[in-house]
């Protein structure tokens, strides 16, 4: 059965989260194994700066269980680079779109995430968005995944914009930080979609959501679920692993479980699925902390 609220973080693979979320003797290549033990979902990160090859894309696919899904940004040499100018970046999205194939074809994919740039304004670049979205390559309806639009200038905020992301069956990107509203329009009944970013003072994402502003949060995203089929919710403060927490308090604020509780996660069990420790070893988890 498919989960309908999907809570996760943006990317894996950070250091500093060993010790925080990640036991001391995990090796980096089982991050995802077990991220995937607790979370639902993850928001590649990774994908934003470059194109990974078509076999890591697959090993993704293969180390995550059939119920875990993925929604991915698109990279930033297509939307901030180019600025979604299709004639530009035309040969960069067909080869990051063949890459992403392995979790397109396993229906590990959720949502496409278009994050725009500051510079990227409504007045010069709105024609950019409509041919961007009108060239894309293959039908969003048949391949089961969505585009998602996140703004960081404030002359998207009007009703033109809104209109036109319904018109399209696009999904607005809600987002928690100091340069927009944190307003949360529904523009797809299919999907809805959420970025924590936070309110570091001199980077954003170094920055852990208290219990209060959880709750408040909660309380709005309480009221998108009802009006869609699905909704990602992905913490981008990744710093200190504050994303992993944060999701895992917005959880619990939502009445939402985990699939596992992080220190219940059986080390042994994941080295057994690697093929680092044989099957028929004792329980040494203790050992592993």
């Amino acid at each position: 059965m498919e989960s309908k609220v999907l809570i996760g973080t943006s990317g894996w693979g950070y250091d500093e989260w060993i010790g925080n979320f990640y036991p001391k003797s995990l090796r980096q290549e089982d991050f995802l194994l077990f991220y995937s033990e607790v979370f639902y979902t993850n928001e590649i990160n990774t994908t934003f700066y470059n194109i990974p090859p078509r076999g890591v894309v697959q090993n993704w696919v293969d180390k995550t269980p059939s119920n875990f899904i993925f929604s991915a940004k698109i990279p930033q040499k297509i939307t901030h680079e180019y600025k979604l100018d299709i004639e530009l970046c035309s040969n960069e999205l067909y080869h990051y779109l063949n890459s992403m194939e392995p979790l397109i074809n396993a229906k590990k994919l959720l949502s496409f995430l278009i994050q725009l740039p500051p510079s990227f304004n409504k007045k010069d670049h709105f024609s950019n968005l409509k041919e961007f979205v009108d060239n894309w390559p293959t039908e969003l309806k048949d391949e089961k995944y969505y585009l998602a639009v996140e703004f960081r200038h404030k002359s998207w905020m009007d009703d033109e914009v809104f209109n036109y992301l319904k018109d399209k069956s696009l999904t607005y990107c809600a987002v928690v930080e100091p340069l927009l509203p944190p307003r949360m329009d529904v523009t797809n009944s299919n999907l809805a979609y959420v970025r924590f970013h936070g309110f570091g003072k001199k980077i954003w994402f170094d920055y852990f959501f208290k219990e209060d502003e959880i709750k408040r949060f909660a309380q709005s995203i309480r009221k998108i679920i009802p009006k869609v089929e699905r909704i990602g919710i992905y913490f981008n403060n990744h710093f200190s692993g504050y994303a992993a927490k944060n999701s895992l308090m917005l959880m619990k604020e939502l009445t939402l479980q985990p699939k596992n509780s992080p220190e219940n996660v059986s080390l042994l069990d994941l080295k057994k699925k690697t093929g680092e420790y044989s099957k028929g070893q004792t329980d040494l988890d203790k050992f592993l902390k």
